[in-house]
């Protein structure tokens, strides 16, 4: 009797979603991590924007090392639009692993942390808006407004409503991932 065996191999296509779901994971974490790290320092610094542009920062530049790994694991080349699509499902992943642990963080964890956070962004904007020379019936407007709304970012609705808001950014940070990532494979004449 012959002894036979097959063996299937993944598809690129399953290898790069693959590939980038599970950077998109380390992205999340790493993120997740740095924000427990601010939270146990100082919780209101993670409700500046330079804790914003950090977080930013390292996811951008993760997920452009996810793709030149990628690329470099399938023989160095690989087409824009394969890198634009490593790119957002890095992002994508990254985010719902970001919006799980929020969930977590601010109503597990610490239920107060959003009222902290939401008063250190009142009181962020309003330092802000005088520091421009904005009217003060303008500054009380917007603080008004403020106090109604950013409660609601912080409930799970809010923070599943600013995943979806966020895919778009996600959609358009891959547009520049993947220009850096692609690299075409040389044509000979």
């Amino acid at each position: 009797m012959e002894n036979t065996t097959t063996t299937t191999t993944a598809t690129p296509a399953a290898n790069l979603y693959q590939q980038a779901a599970k950077f998109g994971i380390i992205c999340g974490l790493a993120t997740s991590f740095l924000v427990v790290i601010i939270y146990v320092i100082d919780p209101g610094f993670m409700a500046s924007l330079k804790f914003l542009g950090i977080l930013m920062v390292l996811s951008f530049g993760l997920v452009t090392y996810a793709g030149i790994a990628y690329r470099n694991t399938i023989g160095g080349y690989i087409p824009y639009g394969k890198a634009y699509v490593h790119g957002i499902v890095c992002f994508a992943v990254a985010g719902l692993v970001g919006t799980l642990f929020s969930l977590l963080l601010y109503h597990v964890i610490d239920p107060d942390l959003p009222t902290t956070m939401a008063d250190t962004i009142i009181q962020n904007t309003e330092e802000m808006m005088a520091n421009f020379g904005a009217p003060q019936e303008k500054i009380d407007e917007t603080i008004a407004k403020m106090k109604d709304d950013l409660p609601n970012q912080f409930s799970a609705g809010g923070l599943v409503l600013g995943y979806g808001k966020a895919l778009i950014w996600y959609a358009i940070l891959a547009l520049i991932t993947g220009l850096i990532v692609r690299k075409n494979e040389p044509v000979e004449m």
